[in-house]
């Protein structure tokens, strides 16, 4: 019986392979239309004693693949199995049930880019109290998730209209959060642009120590490419983030997502 199974599974694995690449070469001659969420905010908070933890995020809406039903081409199926299999196996070890949740059971993450980096620009100033220090919080960040070695990687740039990822601060946000990113997705998935807001300040206005400004800047640049909420206080991605160092499940989460394909995982066709 084993046997019989093994070829299923190494064909389904392929599949999905060489799926994720004709996604990609067809995107490049009739690139997928561009979504805007209507709310896609991802909050982080810090441990103050005058801040209360952050609101989750804003329900996510999406373009619903099933209101339109089509036929799936049996390889497309096969690599949406696959998917589903490999987000099964490593439940215990990541929190990708979150993005699957948020997301319509959509795998959002950036494209595969054949090395070429991210294009980051830095927008400094722009809030009282603004110090050059702060940059080097988000190239720590940044730093710390490009050493995962899952194939994403970032470089300043400083034009924003050159930039994939935009990071400005401001003085305080108007309500309990202390970060916020806003992504740009395609319909199958691929994030375009990402926009992160950072704050000097709670809602209350208690300066934030620069323990927890590196804390929130790893948090927000955890959401940029495209990480979900943990459930896990341990985590980086906790809501109410608290620790300024990727845990073990923060790592393995990134590195899952980047080596699932892009777009939907239920099986719109029906079970192969």
């Amino acid at each position: 019986m084993r046997q019989a199974i093994l070829p299923v599974i190494t064909f389904g694995l392929f599949a999905m392979v060489v799926a994720d690449r004709l996604s990609h070469a067809l995107a490049s001659h009739s690139p997928e239309p561009v979504v805007q969420g209507p709310s896609d905010a991802r909050a982080a908070s810090v441990d103050l004693p005058a801040a209360e933890e952050a609101a989750g995020p804003t329900a996510t809406s999406l373009p619903n693949p099933a209101a339109s039903p089509s036929p799936t081409p049996t390889i497309d199926r096969l690599a949406r199995l696959a998917a589903r299999q490999q987000l099964s196996r490593e439940a215990g070890a990541t929190y990708l049930d979150s993005l699957i949740i948020s997301t319509d059971s959509v795998v959002r993450r950036w494209p595969d880019r054949g090395g070429v980096p991210l294009r980051v620009n830095l927008i400094e100033g722009g809030a009282q109290g603004y110090r050059p220090q702060l940059a080097h919080f988000v190239r720590d960040a940044l730093d710390q998730w490009e050493t995962l070695g899952i194939g994403v990687r970032f470089s300043p740039v400083s034009d924003t209209a050159d930039a994939d990822i935009l990071v400005r601060w401001i003085d305080r946000f108007d309500f309990d959060r202390a970060g916020q990113t806003d992504l740009t997705w395609d319909r199958a998935g691929r994030v375009r642009k990402a926009a992160i807001t950072l704050a000097l300040r709670t809602n209350t206005g208690v300066t934030l120590p620069d323990a927890a400004l590196l804390t929130v800047a790893l948090h927000e640049t955890g959401h940029a490419i495209g990480l979900p909420h943990s459930a896990d206080s341990n985590d980086v991605m906790f809501p109410a983030a608290r620790s300024g160092a990727l845990s073990e499940r923060d790592r393995r989460t990134a590195q899952v997502l980047y080596r699932l394909p892009t777009g939907p995982v239920r099986d719109l066709g029906g079970v192969p």
